[in-house]
């Protein structure tokens, strides 16, 4: 799902009131705060920038800044963040993706160096990225590398965790390798029991890496599963129990 400022709001006004585009109904920005920027109406998930994913993940207070919802890149829009975070009292190798830019070539070798800098101080992965990109221009044989690096770091027993977003759609097709634990926000609970019947994730880089003739069926990456759909407010707690659980079988 993709949200847009209402254009029809005065200029004045329109940091603080924004329109869902599934369902086109406007809602004032601090009750959207209030509710994850989750549309109060519709309970679709607005897209996070990349400033308001890191406050999510940090567990801080609902973003107040004028610039907290996602759009097309620009020059004052951060499109991707590769860097070494703590999380929950415990370091990662983060990497996030905005939700509104294509995939790109400086991409991947961005994410290379987020799993390399796991791999040189032994920290999990997290990587975050949509569930349904707006386009891509990578070629399979591009994201390969990127593969082997992967496998490196599972064979160090070194956790990579992935968090997809924006996952109002049916099928996954995030074209960026996934972790060995898959997560997808979701806007509650209740949205759970309606989910689809996914297939078996393709998890490990081994299983990735498709024979050339069934990567000729479908130009897109194979659909993925997930492990489990965490609302988007709960993912700090969620992330925390499974970092403390990977920290104490180290």
């Amino acid at each position: 799902m993709e949200t847009t400022r209402n254009a029809e709001i005065a200029e004045e006004s329109i940091g603080l009131w924004h329109k869902c585009t599934y369902c086109n109904e406007v809602s004032f920005r601090g009750e959207l705060e209030r509710n994850g920027f989750i549309c109060p109406k519709c309970k679709e998930l607005f897209p996070l920038s990349i400033e308001n994913r890191l406050k999510l993940l940090m567990d801080e207070n609902a973003p107040d800044t004028a610039d907290g919802f996602s759009g097309e890149p620009t020059e004052s829009t951060i499109d991707i963040l590769a860097t070494e975070e703590d999380i929950a009292g415990y370091t990662v190798s983060l990497f996030i993706l905005h939700p509104d830019s294509p995939l790109l070539q400086q991409h991947l070798q961005v994410f290379s160096e987020a799993i390399g800098r796991a791999l040189k101080e032994s920290i999990p992965l997290l990587s975050i990225f949509t569930a349904s990109p707006v386009e891509s221009q990578i070629s399979f044989s591009e994201i390969v590398p990127l593969f082997l690096q992967l496998e490196e770091l599972a064979e160090k027993s070194l956790p990579h965790l992935t968090i997809l977003t924006e996952t109002s759609i049916g099928q996954f097709a995030p074209y960026l390798p996934v972790g060995e634990i898959v997560i997808a926000e979701c806007a509650s609970r209740l949205e759970n029991a309606s989910r689809f019947q996914p297939q078996p994730a393709l998890h490990a880089p081994e299983e990735q890496l498709l024979p050339e003739k069934n990567r000729e069926l479908n130009s897109r990456t194979p659909d993925i599963s997930v492990d489990c759909y965490i609302p988007r407010l709960e993912l700090p707690t969620v992330l925390a129990r499974l970092l403390k659980f990977f920290a104490t079988i180290d």
